[in-house]
């Protein structure tokens, strides 16, 4: 239950941390805005599903699927955009990410998987395995974002 518990913790300051997009400071090319804006529009379900997981939240379980399912549609549109804008204009996308694209690759495709059964999980409508799901989730973003991501 501590493992779920810390996941789900973890998941939720991965979210938030990624709503509140780039400091002024780093240039952004129009890839770059649209990876950004398309990462700020998924992640209000996001944000929604971890406040009932953690029980910040009663848990609703047609809410948390309405949530999953948007979810797990918008959570493919940012992808659309990972091309480079070209040097220093590629907001908070490190350079390896353009270097190391199977890694890349490989760091995307971990997280639709996840999605994909987060929202299973969400439709099946059993918390205990949707909060592992959730947890699981949050940490392909975490796991692509310590590796190509400008820390914040």
């Amino acid at each position: 239950m501590k493992k779920i518990a810390l996941l789900l913790t973890l998941a939720t300051s991965i979210g938030l941390a990624a709503c509140s997009g780039a400091p002024a400071e780093v240039a952004k090319g129009p890839n770059a805005e649209a990876r950004t804006a398309a990462f700020k529009k998924m992640m209000p379900d996001f944000s929604s599903m971890g406040k009932m997981v953690k029980g910040e939240e009663a848990y609703d379980a047609e809410k948390f699927k309405a949530a999953a399912a948007s979810f797990a549609q918008l959570s493919q549109e940012p992808f659309k955009h990972f091309t480079s804008d070209g040097e220093g204009k590629d907001g908070d996308s490190l350079p390896n990410i353009w270097t190391d694209a199977e890694k890349f690759k490989a760091e995307e495709t971990k997280f639709a998987d996840a999605v994909v059964v987060l929202n299973e999980k969400a439709q099946a409508g059993n918390l205990e395995e949707i909060k592992v799901a959730y947890g699981n989730t949050g940490a392909t973003c975490k796991s692509c974002h310590d590796t190509f991501r400008r820390p914040k």
